[in-house]
């Protein structure tokens, strides 16, 4: 019995999240993963060239598997207020996510041209499901008028900047960040009357 490219894949990144956990966010190689997986590291070589190839993608299935299951969970949301609560409920769930925190932690020069050089695929992934969002709440005047690629890009900057500097200032925010978050949200998408 063969196993699909696809269940291979997802045994490859199943195994890297493993790793890499166990590893709490540390380096780890393609032949860790490989051994993980139970494969050979040839195959994992055939899909990816090293194993920074691995956690990114591991990264983007990690992303859109919290994004999917809040927006799975919660439906297309009804008003401003729902949409704010959706992003604050996405960045809470990456915020409390291991993966993502101990790789913060570990792997910031890993991590940094996601901050500073370039979108990843999440992130242009996430963008484009911001920006329907924003445009279908326009349609239903519950949110600004806009270019809704635009303010979908300043939302995920005012989320990721969060996620990224929040442990800065988490003796004050405490448990208030979310409040604060969705503040700015809704303020910043506001209809102006």
């Amino acid at each position: 019995m063969s196993i699909r490219n696809e269940e291979i894949g997802d045994l490859v990144l199943d195994a890297a999240r493993v790793c890499l956990l166990r590893n709490g966010g540390r380096k780890v190689t393609v032949s860790e993963v490989a051994r993980q997986a139970g494969v050979s590291r040839p195959t994992v070589y055939r899909r990816w060239t090293d194993i920074t190839e691995i956690i990114r993608d591991l990264l983007t299935r990690e992303v859109l598997t919290i994004v999917d299951a809040v927006l799975g969970e919660r439906g297309e949301p009804q008003d401003l207020d729902a949409l704010a609560d959706q992003v604050v409920t996405v960045v809470g769930a990456l915020r409390d996510s291991e993966l993502m925190s101990s790789l913060w932690r570990e792997q910031r020069e890993f991590m940094a041209p996601y901050v500073f050089e370039r979108l990843g695929t999440s992130q242009q992934g996430v963008l484009a499901l911001l920006a329907d969002l924003l445009a279908h709440g326009q349609g239903r005047k519950q949110v600004r008028a806009g270019d809704a690629k635009r303010m979908a890009s300043m939302v995920l900057l005012i989320a990721q900047s969060f996620l990224q500097s929040g442990a800065l200032v988490s003796d004050i925010l405490a448990e208030g960040w979310g409040t604060e978050l969705h503040s700015v949200i809704v303020g910043y998408l506001r209809p102006v009357t």
